[in-house]
């Protein structure tokens, strides 16, 4: 019961940007897949927000911000997956001849770009879940980074007091040099000290995440949010043809062109009758399946541009 309620879920399909009334005539399988398209969006989208706005908080220390921009990201990425789904669509009318290359580069391309989107939504909710590793890792990276600002302000005082001693200073006026250094030193090493502990890190901690050896597990989850991101395309191409959701997609659309092709004509023929009468003029189109155009009539004889001259003068042949 619960999964038939899954497989006619038009909340879902809604979000799949899938119209109700095609699906309601497909097959369980069809539905199904649409069905969880919609929630994979839904998921997408929730995740997306949070991500972003948790980000984003992390970045600026604003959450007023931080869910200002997570909620129009989160938006943002819902009608992108509508326009991407949209546009994935097979074409179930007479197409004009696209080369496969063509095709293949533009699905690649959509394909680069949700992988890119899933890596970047999964960095924040990655840290938020090993916050603590990742934590850890910097602050080793931090102890290193004192550690060698140390040495570096012991090496330039050592070069100093070289240069005093090679000036001929007396003893008691090195000591008070000493002296001197060792608290320029210390106060320049609190500073540097301070402004470490100051300072937000976060895109160092993305960084550290992704490169550190002591964390290459979590490369899993980001896996994972790849799958889950390229995953609508997936099952959307995945529809094939011979389902009656794109065979009652034909239908549609063919009844659409061709009451319109057959107004266009009656509303043409009417405007010739009106103007030119006498010359029982009447539109006509040179392939067998007008409006799609798709085959040529055969043994069509176009006249040539002299003949044409001669009938519009009004001149005999």
């Amino acid at each position: 019961m619960k999964i038939k309620r899954f497989e006619n879920n038009k909340f879902f399909w809604w979000f799949a940007g899938e119209d109700p009334y095609l699906l309601s005539g497909c097959t369980k399988e069809t539905k199904f897949k649409f069905s969880i398209n919609g929630l994979l969006v839904i998921f997408i989208m929730i995740s997306s927000g949070i991500s972003i706005s948790f980000g984003v908080y992390e970045l600026l220390e604003s959450y007023l911000f931080g869910l200002f921009i997570g909620i129009y990201f989160s938006i943002s990425i819902f009608f992108l997956y509508l326009f991407i789904l949209y546009t994935l669509t097979k074409d179930v009318l007479p197409p004009k001849a696209k080369s496969i290359y063509g095709r293949y580069s533009s699905r690649a391309l959509r394909v680069v770009f949700l992988i890119i989107l899933g890596l970047v939504v999964s960095q924040p909710i990655e840290y938020w879940l090993f916050s603590e590793k990742v934590n850890t890792i910097l602050n080793q990276e931090i102890i290193r980074d004192i550690e060698n600002r140390n040495l570096k302000l012991n090496n330039e005082y050592v070069l100093k007091l070289k240069d005093r001693k090679s000036n001929n200073y007396d003893e008691e006026l090195l000591l008070l040099e000493v002296e001197s250094f060792k608290k320029e030193k210390e106060e320049r090493l609190n500073n540097f000290i301070d402004y470490q502990l100051s300072r937000n890190f976060f895109i160092r901690k993305m960084i550290l995440m992704d490169t550190s050896k002591s964390t290459w597990f979590i490369w899993i989850f980001s896996i994972i949010f790849i799958v889950i991101f390229i995953g609508p395309v997936y099952l959307k191409l995945n529809i094939s043809l011979d389902t009656n959701y794109y065979k009652h997609m034909e239908k549609i659309q063919r009844k659409l062109v061709l009451d319109h092709h057959k107004s266009f004509v009656k509303s043409y023929n009417e405007i010739l009758r009106n103007k030119f009468g006498d010359l029982n003029l009447e539109w006509k189109s040179d392939y067998i399946d007008a409006p799609f155009n798709s085959t040529r009539k055969d043994h069509i004889i176009l006249k040539d541009d002299k003949e044409f001259h001669k009938w519009l003068l009004d001149e005999s042949i």
